[in-house]
């Protein structure tokens, strides 16, 4: 519900709350706040929902004893909570917050490499590619499995100029998923860094023939259009 009709779900919670529902209940109020977007409230619930835990405040009872949240489940909800700073904007919170969360998973479990995904997508927005790329690369070496990250590694890569690497990696995720709008934007996004605007072009229309609205389909319109102010205003810098 919290995803369907976020509102009622957070007028739900709040009776089921006030009938003792504790932890359960706020987390799904707070899931319910970020479905509406209201990301920094979310967060801040989601992080004290996590110290409560810690110390069984809200938890079930037991034969008798207060259960304690784990630290695989304080790591989860301590990676929802940075996701949710991402989202609202706030990377330093979104930052200190993921690696709190990756203090707390176990070394070679799925909920690091999960977490370490999460820390990435965190450094690409603040702009740090290099950190995004370490921990991207640390994912595919454990599991050479995950398709799914190419992507992620050919942005990161083009973040710091590893062009070669861009590509290679684009490339293997294409062939797996052509259809996928995003792959098609980042390779124009890939062939415009590489100063090649005539083959960028072409990848975006791509993206529109895929996709009519979304915001691949927006990036894509804008990038196409900053090409044409360029290519009439030829003094007109790069961005």
């Amino acid at each position: 519900m919290a995803v369907r009709a976020p509102d009622k779900a957070i007028n739900d919670a709040l009776v089921w709350q006030n009938e003792g529902g504790g932890i359960p209940a706020r987390h799904c109020e707070a899931i319910g706040l970020s479905q509406m977007k209201e990301y920094a409230e979310a967060a801040i619930r989601l992080e004290k929902i996590a110290e409560d835990m810690r110390v069984g405040k809200g938890m079930p009872v037991r034969f008798g004893k207060r259960l304690v949240a784990t630290s695989p489940m304080l790591a989860d909800m301590y990676g929802q909570a940075a996701n949710a700073w991402l989202l609202g904007g706030e990377m330093v919170r979104a930052e200190t917050t993921i690696d709190t969360a990756l203090a707390l998973a176990a070394r070679g479990t799925s909920q690091e490499a999960d977490l370490m995904l999460d820390r990435a997508r965190i450094a690409a927005a603040d702009e740090d590619f290099q950190a995004a790329l370490a921990d991207l690369e640390k994912i595919k070496a454990r599991d050479p499995l995950r398709t799914d990250i190419l992507i992620l590694i050919a942005s990161s890569a083009r973040g710091v100029k590893d062009y070669e690497k861009a590509i290679e990696a684009l490339d293997a995720y294409q062939e797996i998923y052509d259809e996928d709008p995003s792959g098609h934007l980042e390779r124009g996004n890939l062939l415009d860094a590489m100063g090649l605007p005539n083959d960028a072009r072409r990848s975006w229309l791509r993206v529109l023939q895929l996709v009519d609205d979304g915001p691949d389909a927006v990036a894509a319109r804008t990038n196409i259009e900053r090409l044409d102010v360029r290519k009439t205003d030829p003094k007109k810098p790069k961005t």
